[in-house]
């Protein structure tokens, strides 16, 4: 079992060089994407691991902004970055995001669900503003703190006075798919959704859109020969991934409140996000000790007992 970590960082240079550190084991192979505006952030990176060989940076850096099309720009240059590469699985993270148990645990569960994709595909009708309405002008830090307030006018002025804004014309359907960002796909798909979103110029049919990485993905798998694959259909946790959707759709950075719920959970997660070292140095150390401990189980693997899902 091969594995590839696609990486986009931006900020936490402590918590960046953790991971890294983490997940460059046994020839895993990291693809490391260093948004534009954290220059220092790349700099100090590439002085420490551009000698690694198993550590690979993207050149070709982009300013990402949050919520608008640089994010879909950035995640599909790391899948396409990542085709060179022989491997089975492809795992989107950012330094927000830690695995819960051991790489030998991680890859004993995949090859024991091969030829299964690790990535939600669901379908949210409130979720339509976002692509219906014209959003031509990045979000301000503002307006990302209201971001909540925001979605829930969004949601109104789509439903009942869509003719007083301008509006996206190919995208009238309530019937919208969605993903999340992190997810575990094979290389397959990955190549299969690079050069779908090529072929159908879906970064132009997706420029005035909002949090298009959260749909142009899911698009593409929504009719394709990986939806019938997927780990868990039409509802959140097929991506292996443990966060807490606080409020609206915003997810929150997790504390020791969370270390049984994270671990207890019923449907099988192998990673787990928002962590902040300094805020919560607790909870991320007992995770770094749990992976480095064999003896520590995964309750998904056949060997405890699992027996799918």
């Amino acid at each position: 079992m091969k594995q590839v970590y696609g990486m986009m960082l931006s900020s936490r240079e402590e918590q960046a060089i953790n991971l890294i550190n983490l997940l460059n084991v046994n020839n895993n192979e990291l693809v490391i994407f260093v948004d534009k505006k954290s220059e220092e952030l790349y700099q100090h990176l590439t002085s420490l691991f551009s000698n690694d060989p198993h550590i690979h940076f993207i050149k070709e850096r982009i300013d990402v902004g949050w919520g608008d099309l640089t994010t879909s720009i950035a995640t599909t240059s790391l899948l396409e970055n990542s085709l060179i590469y022989d491997y089975d699985y492809f795992t989107m993270v950012s330094e927000s995001c830690l695995p819960l148990y051991s790489d030998k645990q991680i890859k004993q569960f995949l090859s024991e669900n091969k030829g299964k994709e690790f990535i939600d595909v669901r379908f949210d009708w409130t979720k339509r503003s976002r692509l219906h309405l014209v959003h031509d002008h990045p979000y301000s830090i503002k307006e990302r703190k209201m971001r909540n307030l925001l979605a829930t006018k969004d949601v109104i002025v789509d439903l009942l006075f869509p003719y007083l804004v301008k509006t996206n014309k190919q995208f009238k359907s309530f019937h919208v798919p969605t993903t999340l960002l992190w997810f575990t796909i094979s290389k397959d798909c990955a190549k299969y959704l690079v050069d779908e979103i090529k072929k159908r110029e879906l970064f132009k049919k997706y420029q005035n859109t909002l949090i298009a990485d959260e749909h142009i993905f899911a698009e593409v798998l929504y009719k394709s020969p990986f939806y019938d694959k997927l780990f868990i259909k039409g509802k959140r946790g097929g991506a292996l991934l443990y966060c807490d959707w606080y409020v609206l759709n915003a997810p929150k950075s997790l504390t020791m409140k969370d270390y049984k719920r994270i671990y207890n959970h019923k449907i099988p997660v192998l990673y787990a996000r928002k962590f902040d070292l300094k805020a919560n140095k607790e909870l991320v150390n007992k995770i770094y000790q749990n992976r480095k401990n064999e003896d520590f189980k995964c309750p998904y693997l056949k060997e405890n007992g699992y027996k799918g899902f």
